[in-house]
């Protein structure tokens, strides 16, 4: 403004010369002005407005830094705050010059506080920097309260978290004035993975379909989502409970993560399924003789197989008995028709259908007698005449023996007549007979017995008839 100052001084003495300044005028001007902003800061360009009356033709402004303007109303901005001693002189067109003083103050701007901190985190050591900045000078203190009672100061600085949490966290920033601001934020540390639990709609083996269902919490920042798979299979999103239906021993493996990024360790479960029910074989262990029929009392063994979950129990009953647990080969000892019913259940719940086989027991003799020819009697033609002194048998011409045999269990299968220790004839059907061989004139010693069979293969002999045959 060194030129502004020249170019007054020649006002001044242009003035003096022309006799404009002329200190008999009846009156003078009258210097007065304002500035906008009111209260300015370092940063506005201050308007300074004249308000001076007169016939004013000089305006001179001294802005009390050193600098000065002759415009009517200049803009001027300080270089600092402070106060500062503005002075305007006017000079009207007699010469006649008049000025005012006032005092204005320049406030500094503070500086803008502002901060730069993840909102979420999962470790504990937080780095906290200071974006702050003065636009009328420079930062010079940055001071950070970080929520949990510490305080460190620093454009850029780490804090050390103990526990997890939401802590609210304040910078205060002070420039090279003195001035301070201030910003406020909430941080949130979360170093605590979430946890999921699971549902089963059944536990241990099951004969069904199994629905999962998965269920995930976290401490502070909340689940941010749920995976799994089944087996070697591809990971999914978790959404809604899902269904296991296929047969056999499935691992189920799930985790979760969180919005602070935490993840969780890859958890397991076992679904096991068997919808198959067991099978269960019987083996009857017994002497048989024809149609199924035994001789000599069964024994049952009873054997389940099944294919995933085993075997639970076998049960078994002996027709309108009660049911009993299998546990050992057992054997049926009464004679007659039985039902064996029997069946499986698994380790899943599955029953097998109630299966049955007929087990068929004749363990007693054929009753069997000679009716003809009767010992100790004369025989003629199929009849007993009398009976003998000596009590010695006697068959005279053509005779056919005939034989009585019953049996209450299986029945009689045929009846062997033994003749002299050789098979006669075998006859299978009642009544039984056999034609004696003649003998001419007469042979004597001949030995007679019958054999009779059942079917189930017992068997009984007749008391054996010596007797004498007579043509």
């Amino acid at each position: 403004m060194k030129g502004t100052a020249i170019l007054i001084a020649g006002v001044v003495i242009f003035v003096a010369s022309t006799g404009m300044l002329n200190t008999n005028a009846i009156s003078g001007p009258v210097a007065d002005f304002t500035w906008q902003p009111e209260n300015p800061t370092d940063l506005d360009s201050i308007h300074f407005i004249d308000n001076s009356s007169g016939d004013i033709v000089i305006w001179v402004w001294y802005f009390g830094d050193g600098n000065s303007s002759t415009d009517v109303n200049p803009y001027y901005k300080y270089a600092d705050n402070g106060t500062y001693n503005v002075t305007l002189i006017v000079i009207d067109s007699n010469g006649i010059m008049n000025k005012i003083s006032k005092e204005i103050n320049v406030s500094n701007v503070p500086p803008h506080a502002l901060m730069d901190v993840d909102a979420v985190n999962n470790h504990s050591n937080v780095s906290f920097s200071s974006l702050s900045y003065d636009d009328d000078g420079s930062v010079v203190l940055s001071t950070w309260n970080f929520g949990d009672g510490s305080t460190a100061t620093g454009k850029d600085v780490v804090h050390t978290y103990s526990s997890d949490g939401i802590y609210n966290i304040t910078l205060v920033v002070k420039d090279n004035d003195g001035a301070e601001n201030e910003t406020n934020s909430t941080i949130m540390v979360d170093t605590t993975a979430p946890e999921t639990s699971y549902n089963l709609s059944c536990n241990g083996w099951c004969n069904e379909t199994v629905d999962v269902t998965l269920s995930a919490s976290d401490n502070l920042s909340g689940v941010n989502k749920t995976y799994y798979k089944i087996d070697d299979g591809a990971w999914n999103v978790y959404n809604n409970t899902f269904s296991i239906s296929s047969e056999g021993i499935h691992k189920i493996y799930f985790y979760s993560t969180d919005n602070a990024g935490n993840v969780e360790e890859i958890k397991n479960t076992t679904v096991k399924i068997d919808k198959t029910k067991p099978y269960t074989s019987i083996n009857i262990n017994a002497t048989y003789g024809k149609e199924g029929w035994c001789r000599t009392s069964p024994e049952v063994t009873l054997t389940a197989s099944d294919n995933l979950s085993g075997v639970n129990k076998t049960y078994y009953k002996i027709d309108d008995g009660a049911w009993n647990v299998y546990n050992n080969t057992f054997s049926i000892s009464s004679e007659g028709i039985h039902k064996i019913y029997f069946y499986s259940t698994d380790n899943a719940g599955n029953v097998e259908e109630i299966k049955n086989t007929t087990v068929k027991i004749d363990k007693t003799k054929p009753s069997v007698s000679i009716d003809a020819p009767k010992k100790g009697y004369i025989n003629i033609a199929g009849r007993a005449i009398m009976p003998t002194l000596l009590h010695h048998t006697f068959v005279i011409g053509k005779f056919n023996a005939e034989v009585t045999a019953t049996d209450s269990g299986s029945g009689v299968d045929y009846v062997e007549f033994i003749l002299n220790g050789n098979l006669l004839w075998r006859d299978y059907v009642s009544p039984y007979s056999a034609y004696l061989p003649r003998d001419f004139p007469a042979s004597i010693g001949n030995k007679l017995k019958v054999i009779a069979y059942d079917i189930a293969g017992n068997s009984q002999e007749s008391e054996e008839i010596t007797y004498m045959k007579i043509l």
